[in-house]
C-alpha cells in the first residue's frame, strides 16, 4: 500500500514537472534565485547581495531588460552569471510569459465558444434564447438604451463571433439549470426570455424565475392562452404578445398609430421614447407631470409600487416608490 501511494505521488510530482504547473514553476523560481544568490555570495559581489538591489538585478536580469547599473565585478561572479544565472532565470521568465498568454487566450477561446462562468457579475441582464433577426435589435436597442447594463445571451446554437456587447453562454437547452447559473440568472437585474416557441419560452421563464424571484423577467408569447397560463402561475412575470389585435386595430382606426408606438418604443430612433421612473416623493399626478416636464419629459402614466398595471388617471395620487411612465429624448433619474 505504501509503495502504491509513493508510486503515485511521484507519478503526479512527475506530471506537474512535465507540464510546468504553477506550483512547479514557483518552486523552480525560488530554488533558481536562492541558488543564485548563493553563487553571489561565494563570488564576493558584495554590490549584489541586499535583498532589493538582487531582487531588481535579478528581474532586469530575468527579463533581458538589463539596465546594466548592477553587474557582477569578479570573473567568478560573471562565470556564475553566464553559466548558470542567465540561462535559467531567462527560461523561467520565458515560460511564466508564455503560461500567462496561454492562460489568458484559453480563457478567451472558452468565452468565444460560450464556455464562460459569469456567476461573479452582478445587476446584469440574461437574455435567454436567440433570434437571428430580432435578438441583435434587442441588443442595439438595450444599448441604446444608455443605462450600462451588462449583457449574457443564453442560446442553444454554436454563435461563433467576436462581440464587444454582450457576453455569450452555450446551453445544452433553455431551462438547463447549470448553463443558466453560469449565465449569471440567480444574480441578474433583469430577463428576457424569447425562446423559439411558446413552450421553450414558458419553460425557460419557469427555469428562470426559479433561479431569481427578485429581478425583473418579460418574456414573449404568441399565444394567448400560454401568456393568460403564465400569468396565472407567475404573476410577477411581464409577458409582452405582438403582434396584438389591439394595435392592428389601433392603426386601422388611428392611421399613423403603429408607427408612433414603435417610436415610443425604440431607444435608437430620434425621437421621443418611453421611459419609466421612480417617485421620491409622494404628491398629484399634476405635481409628479410639473417635475417631469421640468426635465424635459411628458408624464403619461403611474404604476403603484410593487404593481405590473400602469394607469392613466390624472386624479391619481403618487406615493413614494411609485413608477411613473413618460415620454422623453432621454431617460430622467429618480
Amino acid at each position: 500500500m505504501t509503495s502504491f501511494s509513493i508510486g503515485r505521488y511521484l507519478r503526479r510530482l512527475y506530471l506537474a514537472a512535465s507540464e510546468l504547473h504553477r506550483g512547479v514553476l514557483l518552486t523552480l523560481l525560488v530554488l533558481h534565485m536562492v541558488l543564485s544568490y548563493t553563487l553571489l555570495t561565494w563570488a564576493g559581489e558584495s554590490d549584489l547581495l541586499s535583498v532589493p538591489s538582487f531582487l531588481y538585478w535579478y528581474a532586469t536580469t530575468a527579463s533581458t531588460v538589463g539596465y546594466g547599473d548592477l553587474s557582477p565585478k569578479s570573473d567568478a561572479g560573471r562565470i556564475a552569471v553566464a553559466l548558470f544565472v542567465m540561462p535559467g532565470a531567462i527560461a523561467l521568465f520565458t515560460v511564466s510569459v508564455a503560461r500567462a498568454f496561454a492562460g489568458v487566450s484559453a480563457r478567451w477561446r472558452r468565452r468565444r465558444m460560450g464556455l464562460g462562468d459569469y456567476r461573479g457579475m452582478r445587476g446584469h441582464i440574461v437574455l435567454i434564447g436567440h433570434d437571428p433577426e430580432r435578438t441583435p435589435r434587442m441588443i442595439a436597442e438595450i444599448v441604446a438604451d444608455g443605462q450600462g447594463h451588462e449583457l449574457v445571451l443564453v442560446a442553444t446554437e454554436d454563435l461563433a463571433g467576436d462581440w464587444t456587447t454582450h457576453r455569450f453562454v452555450r446551453a445544452a437547452s433553455l431551462t438547463a439549470p447549470a448553463d443558466l447559473a453560469r449565465a449569471g440568472v440567480a444574480q441578474a437585474e433583469r430577463i428576457v426570455v424569447y425562446g423559439p416557441s411558446d413552450a421553450e419560452t414558458l419553460a425557460a421563464t419557469l427555469a428562470a424565475t426559479a433561479l431569481n424571484d427578485r429581478g425583473h423577467v418579460v418574456c414573449f408569447l404568441r399565444d394567448p392562452d400560454t401568456a393568460r397560463l403564465l400569468n396565472a402561475h407567475c404573476p410577477q412575470v411581464e409577458v409582452v404578445l405582438t403582434p396584438t389585435v389591439e394595435l392592428v386595430v389601433k392603426a386601422l382606426s388611428d392611421p399613423g398609430s403603429s408607427r408612433l408606438i414603435a417610436q415610443l418604443a425604440s431607444h435608437t430612433d430620434d425621437g421621443g421614447t418611453l421611459y419609466a421612473t421612480t417617485a421620491r416623493i409622494g404628491g398629484s399626478f399634476d405635481d409628479a407631470a410639473r417635475a417631469v416636464r421640468e426635465h424635459g419629459g411628458i408624464l403619461v402614466a403611474t404604476c403603484g409600487k410593487g404593481g405590473n398595471s400602469p394607469v392613466f388617471d390624472p386624479d391619481a395620487t403618487v406615493a413614494p416608490g411609485d413608477r411613473l411612465f413618460y415620454i422623453a429624448r432621454r431617460r430622467i433619474a429618480a
